[in-house]
């Protein structure tokens, strides 16, 4: 077999190989940011020695920041995503959420009529393209597996054990964070309690905002 037979054959997995392995290895040497970290522990530390009131503020205010900024609700200015987090959090008396998938878990839920929702997982972003991801995948997967059988190239049948292979290795490091989310939304869900406690907590969060803002006005009205 030629180069040209052999880019014939299997343009398609070479392609695949080829973007499957530079994203894989994009996300795998991507650096570690530990500036959050590093700051607030500096911070802690600064606030444990004298400060006039202004500087403690500040410290105080930094952190607030880069606690929200690290979660991505401070960033991202969405209230009904934060509100919804704040809820679920509060709410998770048996201990179901796992922190790392709080910011994104938050697309499972709405809040409609102030109450939280969850959204089916068939109109879920997430839920669609990991659904077209896998059936993609398992298409790939299966044409692969017919040429190891078929195929009378040796050259064919080891570029399609080599997709293969970069298939499933993508498949384990892209899939289990979305898998976990769905599971977690699965266990709120079969909570039947969940949802109930959340609203409440949403209920309280809803009011203290609805009176620290009459509080303003009224002291804006004074002035």
């Amino acid at each position: 077999m030629d180069i040209s037979e052999l880019l014939h054959d299997n343009w398609f997995n070479l392609i695949t190989i080829f973007m499957l392995s530079l994203v894989t290895f994009i996300y795998k040497k991507r650096p570690q940011n530990d500036v959050f970290d590093n700051i607030i522990k500096y911070a802690d530390i600064l606030a444990k020695t004298p400060h006039p009131q202004y500087q403690t503020d500040y410290l105080n205010n930094i952190k607030k920041k880069l606690i929200w900024n690290k979660v991505c609700f401070y960033k991202a200015g969405n209230v009904d995503k934060e509100n919804i987090a704040i809820s679920l959090i509060n709410a998770d008396v048996h201990n179901l959420i796992e922190l790392t998938q709080l910011d994104l878990l938050t697309q499972y839920f709405s809040i409609k009529n102030n109450s939280i929702i969850p959204i089916k997982p068939y109109l879920i972003k997430e839920v669609i393209l990991s659904g077209a991801a896998f059936t993609f995948a398992f298409i790939v997967l299966l044409s692969n597996i017919i040429t190891i059988f078929s195929s009378s190239w040796i050259i064919n049948v080891m570029v399609a054990i080599l997709t293969i292979f970069i298939i499933i290795i993508a498949l384990f490091r892209f899939a289990l964070a979305p898998i976990k989310r769905f599971k977690i939304y699965l266990l709120i869900l079969k909570d039947n309690s969940f949802l109930q406690r959340a609203n409440n907590e949403l209920a309280k969060v809803i009011k203290d905002k609805n009176n620290t803002s009459m509080l303003e006005e009224t002291t804006e009205s004074e002035k």
